[in-house]
């Protein structure tokens, strides 16, 4: 009987032992899984900031090449404008050309009153109706225009004004830098 006394001493505190060791086990492990949520949940919202951040920096650099653009537009057409008026297509083509060799440029193509491409640094759109590369409406808008193609392609149209009439339509076809994010 004292040996039976013995062990129950002896299988007490170990069971109170093991049974500590095991709830400890259970709390470090819950600790462990809530921690990794936590971090989890961190990284997800870290993230969908990171997104919205580089969403909004590629929509300012967007609306600041579009105002770039306007700015240009118009000393182009200033230039542009002398030139048309003294019949000077020689010095459109240079304008034009000189332009197209700075990044970015695609194509640049003036118009003239009856929607006609007169200089163009596509050649083969000389000649040829202003409709076959942009809208035609453009042709009869006094204003200038740039349309964002999915912020990767911009297309700017401006009238050329004579003194007292339209001599003719701009056309700019530009593509936006894709810009480089660092980690």
């Amino acid at each position: 009987m004292n040996e039976s006394i013995k062990l129950n001493r002896v299988a007490g505190p170990n069971k109170k032992i093991l049974i500590t060791i095991g709830i400890a086990v259970i709390l470090l492990a819950a600790l462990w899984i809530w921690k990794s949520v936590a971090v989890n949940e961190v990284k997800k919202d870290a993230e969908k900031n990171r997104q919205t951040l580089k969403e909004q920096a590629t929509a300012q650099i967007v609306q600041s090449h579009i105002q770039h653009l306007k700015i240009l537009a118009k000393a182009y057409v200033w230039a542009a404008r002398g030139d048309m008026m003294q019949g000077n297509n020689k010095q459109l083509n240079l304008y034009a050309n000189d332009m197209i060799t700075e990044k970015s440029f695609q194509q640049i193509s003036v118009a003239n009153d009856k929607g006609i491409i007169i200089s163009s640094t596509n050649k083969k759109n000389e000649s040829q109706l202003f409709s076959t590369i942009a809208n035609a409406s453009y042709l009869n808008d006094d204003t200038t225009h740039v349309d964002n193609s999915g912020d990767s392609m911009l297309i700017v149209t401006s009238p050329i004004m004579g003194f007292n009439s339209r001599l003719g339509t701009l056309f700019i076809k530009y593509e936006i830098p894709t810009p480089v994010y660092k980690q």
